[in-house]
């Protein structure tokens, strides 16, 4: 019955496929949460370097000022 063994590929590639879309979604859904966990991090670490860099140009915006005074006090 060449019929039969037709229908029974045709199940079995139906399976296959099946099978084979779940993992996708499944790889997809885990790639989507990596992706996300990364995100979120790279967010923190900028949100750190600035933090870093504001704190840096305070502590430059004072040695300037403090400069200005001793240069001026060198110069009278």
């Amino acid at each position: 019955m060449p019929g039969a063994e037709l229908a029974q590929y045709g199940l079995a590639t139906f399976a296959v496929a099946g099978l084979v879309y779940i993992v996708g979604q499944f790889l997809r859904q885990r790639n989507d949460q990596g992706l996300t966990s990364v995100i979120e991090n790279n967010t923190k670490a900028l949100e750190q370097l600035a933090g870093a860099i504001q704190s840096m140009q305070v502590s430059l915006a004072r040695q300037e000022t403090k400069l200005d005074e001793l240069l001026e006090r060198a110069r009278r």
